[in-house]
């Protein structure tokens, strides 16, 4: 689980820099109300919406002992698990296309949160209603 303070930033920070394409590919956060567009549109074109959950680990120890844990450097660090979601059938190059945007944007420090390792696990699978097939990307982040 990742902090309040990790999943703030996190939010934020993707919020700032996905705003253009919200509108075309909303985003699903943790356990919060999230209606999926229809599968198609009124022109019959696939829709489709990303998935974010935020994982974290603590705290891990970044400096050499002092003897005072209070005086320590100490981060927090987590993944970013983002799934985007198509309709069935149509296809993988929607779900890569949307998950490389948003691993590029996900990249070096932000000031707040350092992003590290993006992996992209090639695998897709479909949700429970049969309606939207997704893949994922996990990007490692770090705060300080």
């Amino acid at each position: 689980m990742a902090t309040d303070i990790a999943f703030d930033l996190l939010r934020a920070f993707v919020a700032a820099q996905w705003p253009d394409q919200a509108e075309t590919c909303p985003i699903s956060w943790d356990n919060e109300p999230f209606t999926p567009p229809p599968p198609y549109d009124d022109q019959d074109r696939p829709q489709h919406w990303l998935k974010v959950l935020v994982d974290g680990r603590l705290w891990d120890q970044q400096s050499i002992g002092t003897g005072d844990p209070r005086a320590e450097r100490w981060v927090e660090t987590g993944e970013l698990l983002v799934l985007a979601m198509v309709p069935v059938g149509t296809g993988s190059r929607l779900c890569r296309q949307v998950l490389r945007a948003f691993a590029e944007m996900c990249r070096g420090d932000t000031g707040s949160i350092e992003f590290g390792d993006v992996t992209f696990p090639a695998i897709g699978s479909t949700d429970d209603a049969g309606n939207w097939w997704s893949m994922q990307v996990i990007i490692e982040w770090k705060r300080g």
